[in-house]
């Protein structure tokens, strides 16, 4: 008897904390504005993808960027971000690592590591994904308005704290993948920053938050 009641003391604020951001939205003041981001990214141009409705469904974004850009060497980098007007507790951004083996991916190889923006250095997942005959690298992390995040349990803690905060809690995930055709590992990461550093500034001015970005 005496530890369940020390179970239920322990777990009442706990459960009133998850009512309250649940029920805590605050809303931000614009939309993401991706038609800002460049078609022509350095030498490589790109083109749209239409994103199916069942992934739209299952996605539950607020509003997508979904590129393909060639090269004229004949390899592409995909480009893909997805803005979420809000997170609500419990039912966040679904990270890559979880989605793509839906979609018949397989996982073989995740970490983290530095990526270079050009006017600073991130931490970003980078995955080797497989399928049938294709093996890309996929670079990911989320954006919020604390920074760049990698790791899902910081876009969880960023996410209670911005409500308690009684700030709007949207984000955005950003995701790159690079043919690796007979490339290695590295010479992908080079060519996915050096695109990024040709468009990441475009990418942060369509997020409605960019400016509260490490509290400025």
């Amino acid at each position: 008897m005496k530890r369940f009641i020390i179970l239920l003391v322990l777990l009442v604020p706990f459960g009133a904390l998850a009512l309250i951001l649940r029920t805590m939205v605050v809303e931000p003041s614009g939309g993401a504005q991706f038609e800002i981001v460049p078609l022509q990214v350095g030498e490589w141009q790109g083109r749209e993808i239409i994103i199916g409705e069942a992934t739209t469904s299952s996605l539950q974004a607020t509003e997508t960027l979904l590129r393909s850009y060639e090269h004229p060497d004949g390899s592409y980098i995909t480009l893909f971000v997805a803005y979420f007007r809000d997170q609500k507790y419990g039912s966040q951004i679904h990270s890559p690592r979880h989605c793509l083996p839906g979609g018949g991916w397989v996982v073989a190889n995740l970490e983290r590591v530095p990526f270079n923006l050009g006017n600073k250095i991130i931490t970003c997942n980078r995955m080797t994904i497989a399928k049938r005959s294709y093996v890309d690298q996929m670079f990911y992390w989320f954006e919020t308005r604390s920074g760049e995040l990698a790791s899902e349990y910081a876009l969880k803690f960023d996410l209670v704290k911005n409500s308690l905060l009684l700030s709007p809690t949207d984000a955005a995930l950003v995701r790159l993948t690079v043919s690796q055709q007979n490339r290695s590992i590295a010479d992908c990461q080079t060519a996915a920053e050096a695109f990024m550093q040709n468009c990441y500034g475009e990418i942060e001015e369509a997020l409605p938050f960019s400016a509260d970005k490490d509290g400025t």
